[in-house]
């Protein structure tokens, strides 16, 4: 089969089944995708999207002090009170990337290659909403917001951090600085402490396993907790499991966000594939928002169908690539809806970081 008939068959195959994908197959290792506020994202809607965050409804209280006003069986509020509301649109940004297929081998069978292909397209669309929504609360969003007014306003900041082993900033990091259930409890106090909005009465951990090891080592109530619900669904509490310890859901991540320590030249905001420092967070209801990916079979959905190209053999050998593009956007919709923490954890280690045997 040559290149250009191959092209058109994964083409057509790709078109199909990308369409055809469930909304489950698109949750991510995250797993914090059920904590996010939603919105579908219209055909032709162009280049914004719009959120409405509604605040709370103003307290009454006593002119001479702090204290809320009482009023008798036949009074009123002087004036009416009404809930606020700001109106956010952001502009959506299509995130695209490459994914190398297999190499192709006239020997095979095509449509082997195609079905590899699909797994490993849906694995790497899922990786890419993940990394976009991990990253967002740590880093700024780099586009610009406007509100209904048309003047550009700042785009909303990354969650505020609290550092582990008690330090005050990045720039006193150390790889000691452990994290501890007494840190992850600083969080969701500072949380109820500034009325933010709970997910069914407790605020949401997202934290990844060396962190959980980190908090079972210090917390022996805690590890019982994991033991038991490893024992009852007879497995290892892993990615996307979720316990409850604490008035505070803790779930776990795959892949966090992490960065190298200030002595190795790291910065908070420069995420790495390893390093010593990781950050998990804390939140509460609605503290951020993104754009789904459309109803399987919709309009929206075959408009984000994959587009495949042959690559030059004699430069690139016989590999087949893949391009995704995906209108999501993740974004804290208010900064004071959450936590991070950065932390160093002593289960951080990996298999090339010990000593070989004859050293």
């Amino acid at each position: 089969m040559d290149s250009t008939t191959m092209k058109g068959t994964i083409q057509g195959y790709f078109d199909r089944a990308f369409s055809e994908l469930s909304e489950e197959e698109f949750n991510t290792p995250l797993a914090n995708s059920a904590f996010g506020v939603k919105a579908k994202l219209a055909p032709n809607s162009g280049t914004f999207v719009q959120f409405r965050r509604f605040g709370e409804l103003p307290l009454d209280v006593c002119a001479a002090s702090d204290s809320p006003k009482t009023y008798g069986e036949t009074e009123e509020p002087a004036a009416s009170m009404a809930l606020t509301d700001e109106v956010f649109q952001v502009s959506t940004v299509e995130i695209a990337g490459y994914i190398p297929f297999r190499p192709k081998m006239l020997s095979q069978d095509p449509a082997d290659i195609m079905k590899i292909s699909k797994q490993r397209l849906l694995k790497w669309a899922r990786r890419m909403i993940h990394t976009v929504a991990n990253d967002r609360f740590v880093v700024p969003i780099g586009v610009a917001m406007t509100n209904l007014s048309n003047t550009y306003v700042e785009a909303p900041q990354p969650f505020r951090t609290i550092y582990a082993g008690g330090v005050a900033g990045f720039a006193a990091m150390r790889d000691d600085a452990y994290l501890t259930l007494a840190d992850v409890s600083r969080a969701a106090s500072m949380l109820r402490n500034a009325n933010v909005p709970t997910i069914n009465g407790r605020y949401a951990c997202v934290i990844d396993s060396p962190g959980i090891e980190q908090i079972k080592l210090g917390d022996s109530r805690f590890a019982d907790l994991i033991k038991r619900f490893e024992g009852l669904n007879n497995r290892v509490f892993g990615a996307g499991d979720m316990v409850d310890y604490g008035g505070v859901f803790f779930t776990q991540q795959s892949d966090p966000y992490r960065c190298n320590l200030p002595a190795q030249g790291g910065a908070l905001r420069t995420r790495k594939n390893t390093g010593k420092v990781r950050v998990c967070h804390v939140f509460g209801a609605k503290a951020w928002g993104y754009l789904d990916m459309g109803d399987a079979g919709g309009e929206q959905r075959r408009a984000l169908a994959p587009s495949f190209k042959v690559q030059d053999i004699t430069v690139t050998g016989n590999l087949i690539t893949c391009a995704v593009r995906m209108p999501v956007q993740a974004m804290v919709m208010d900064r004071d809806y959450g936590v991070n923490l950065a932390y160093t954890s002593a289960f951080d280690e990996k298999p090339s970081d010990l000593p070989d045997e004859d050293a």
